[in-house]
């Protein structure tokens, strides 16, 4: 059984998923789910059986009976019954976490079992599919195909094949019967072969492809209808099963061939270099197909590491709807983009900062349902979570409803705080008022409780972004709500970037953080307010000397014509002045350690085709203060 533990953890925190987005449904009042809820339970249940986890079999098995009596109109639905199935869900995944960590499942299911059994003391020990039966038994010769399904016979787990191919058919459509019935099969109680009676509109072809998903099967027949005229239409021979379609690998060895394809892209650049340092045109079509080799192999790795966001964001309707009934408050969870994809590593380190944002709009931002009427909203409020792909970057927007950040009550906090003197909050315009959220010790929670007060939250925010290459935006409007915009790298490992040199170094610069290049004219610059700017179509834009920001003597005195990129900060444009554009590469991003990880201007570094290595620009970080002129 061991051998299978890693498929059923992972199977199981699937269904857990299902049971979890079911329930908050069906609290809504959408009554449909509880199909679908019934159908993740009891398949949990019989998975857990076959494993030999008890506490999760009984758990699951007390669930099924509860859920039978809801949907046979037994028991009603109440926030009591919710509550009580969210809390056998937690234990389960308490379970699942205790198994993933290598320990036994170590939970006590009598409590649990105990709550859910009050409501109903009916024992329903039939199969999920019983009660279809009846009904569709009679209409077997419509839509309905017979899948005559035999085992090896050197098969072990007999009752965990037939339960991966009950749940490859199920996608397909209905099971209205098996035989023999699916307990015999959920406990092993069976010879080698079994049949599955599917209605479904998916051909013959159809099925045979998600059958072969499933190993140690050494035939498979389809029929149509209950009788066997057809036998050779749909018959699979042995040797069309495939034993493997899927390979588990681990992130770190994804992370290793990351790394791996990085050096080739290094390797790569040298060999650009000596062809074009010692112009070898025999080099030329060779390097031509290396190039494309490398550039295909890098997409292929990068594609492998790619994963939708919807195994972050699920977790958040339940920790949003927990949350606002603890606070009393009526919310509205939205979530728009679940298909969109970013990087394993990316995803892995922003679920910590949606978590806080969240909390932020549920405790400071989201009103009362009595402030809220009172104010002339609804009594619910309306929180969303979104990403959208934009250019070659990803953007995860946060949004409510709620109070909005009154700039005003922001600088009082932080003047009786001591973060900021009289003068300095005097000074500040609305908008740098607003970003002080992000500063370290911040709160502005009238006491501590266990949802926020404490100070720690949206500087971790902004930090985690920020070390990740992205960006963090925020839009609020006092009584009309609060937005923020976190813009996310696709991945961490390899990007292109536009190539500079100042002062004699080359430096990086992220093309998704380049808006345009320019060559400007002396006359192009004028100062205004003691600030050198450039007019492009109309804008005014600051234009700062790229030495002097990163702390370094200025190459130039006074203006002079040179090459400007136009780069985003904060959402909006300035203009960097360098000594030389150097051109676009593929460059592998290094990260800084030791004392350089906290000097502000730098992503990381770079190692160039020649084996120099170059500095990548942190434009979010870059020193550059707020310009009133624009």
């Amino acid at each position: 059984m061991e051998s299978y533990k890693d498929v059923f953890i992972s199977e199981s925190m699937e269904h857990l998923n299902s049971l979890t987005q079911g329930l908050l449904e069906l609290e809504k009042g959408n009554e449909e789910v509880i199909t679908e809820i019934f159908r993740a339970a009891h398949t949990l249940k019989g998975m857990s059986a076959t494993m030999g986890y008890e506490g999760m079999a009984k758990i699951t098995h007390e669930m099924e009976n509860l859920l039978d009596a809801v949907r046979n109109g037994e028991v009603k639905i109440t926030s009591e019954v919710i509550d009580v199935l969210f809390e056998a869900v937690d234990l389960l995944e308490a379970a699942l976490g205790s198994l993933s960590e290598g320990d036994d499942e170590n939970i006590s299911a009598d409590e649990v079992s105990r709550k859910l059994s009050k409501f109903t003391q009916k024992k329903v020990e039939k199969s999920a599919e019983t009660a279809e039966v009846k009904d569709n038994v009679k209409k077997l010769e419509r839509g309905v195909k017979r899948i005559d399904i035999e085992l090896d016979r050197d098969c072990t787990l007999k009752s965990v094949r037939a339960y991966m191919a009950f749940r490859e058919l199920r996608e397909l459509g209905e099971i209205v019967k098996c035989i023999p019935d699916e307990e015999k099969l959920e406990d092993g109680n069976f010879d080698r072969s079994f049949s599955i009676f599917l209605k479904t509109g998916a051909s013959d072809e159809e099925i045979k492809e998600r059958l072969k998903k499933v190993s140690e099967l050494s035939k498979v027949e389809i029929h149509s209808g209950e009788a066997s005229s057809s036998a050779n239409d749909g018959k699979v021979k042995s040797g069309d099963i495939k034993s493997v379609q899927t390979v588990r690998v681990s992130i770190e060895r994804l992370d290793s061939l990351m790394n791996l394809v990085g050096e080739l892209v290094i390797s790569k650049s040298r060999l650009f270099q000596i062809k074009n340092k010692y112009a070898i045109d025999e080099l030329n079509e060779t390097l031509a197909y290396i190039d494309k080799l490398t550039t295909s192999l890098q997409e292929e790795v990068q594609e492998m590491r790619m994963v939708e966001v919807r195994y972050v964001f699920d977790r958040f309707p339940r920790m949003v709807r927990d949350l606002a009934k603890k606070e009393g408050k009526k919310v509205d969870f939205v979530i728009e983009g679940k298909d969109i994809e970013l990087d394993r590593t990316v995803l892995d380190e922003i679920g910590d900062p949606l978590v806080h944002l969240l909390r932020n709009c549920i405790d400071h931002g989201i009103e009362t349902p009595e402030e809220r009427v009172k104010n002339g909203k609804s009594e619910t409020g309306r929180v969303l979570l979104k990403a959208r792909r934009v250019k070659d970057h990803v953007e995860i927007i946060v949004e409510d409803d709620g109070r909005g950040i009154d700039p005003e009550k922001i600088k009082r906090i932080a003047v009786e705080r001591g973060l900021l003197s009289e003068k300095e909050a005097e000074k500040m315009s609305p908008e740098e008022a607003k970003m002080l959220i992000f500063t370290p010790g911040f709160s502005s929670a009238e006491k501590v409780t266990d949802i926020s007060g404490r100070g720690v939250g949206l500087d971790v925010v902004r930090n985690k972004i920020l070390s990740l290459g992205g960006t963090v935006e925020l839009e609020s409007e006092v009584g009309k709500g609060t937005r923020f915009v976190l813009k996310l790298p696709l991945t961490l490992a390899i990007t292109k970037a536009l190539l500079i040199s100042a002062g004699g170094r080359i430096y990086a610069i992220p093309l998704n953080n380049v808006s345009e290049i320019l060559n400007v004219k002396e006359e192009d610059i004028s100062t205004v307010m003691g600030q050198e700017v450039i007019q492009l179509r109309g804008r005014i834009l600051p234009v700062y000397d790229l030495l002097s920001l990163l702390g370094k003597t200025t190459s130039t005195n006074g203006k002079r014509a040179r090459p400007v990129v136009i780069v985003e900060k904060g959402g909006n444009l300035i203009g960097l002045a360098v000594d030389e554009l150097i051109g676009q590469q593929e460059i592998v991003i290094k990260s800084l350690d030791g004392k350089l990880r906290d000097v502000r201007g730098f992503a990381g570094s770079t190692i160039m085709g020649d084996g120099r290595v170059s500095l990548i620009l942190d434009i979010a970080s870059l020193g550059v203060g707020e310009w009133q002129g624009r």
